[in-house]
């Protein structure tokens, strides 16, 4: 007394999920970027302010901040433009 159990194709499991734009998937990419940039700013913020690090430490990560800034506002400006893209 054998169950068989019914397969399902992948094409049905794809089907079910919405279709996405090209646009929007970039656009999740880059709020994943942002968030990971930011949670890596404020990482080294806390430890800039926290820690009795040297001074050749603090140079680099006063750079690395620098650094990371610029993403940040790199990748706003790209979320704004594909956002008026995807309009």
């Amino acid at each position: 007394m054998e169950i068989k159990k019914s397969k399902k194709s992948k094409n049905d499991k794809k089907s079910k999920s919405p279709k996405e734009s090209s646009v929007s998937l970039k656009l999740t990419a880059l709020h994943r970027k942002q968030k990971e940039v930011a949670r890596v700013l404020t990482l080294k913020q806390e430890i800039l302010l926290k820690s009795a690090i040297s001074y050749l430490e603090y140079q680099e990560i006063r750079a690395e901040i620098e650094r990371l800034n610029g993403l940040k506002e790199l990748f706003s400006r790209r979320a704004d433009k594909l956002k008026q893209q995807d309009k």
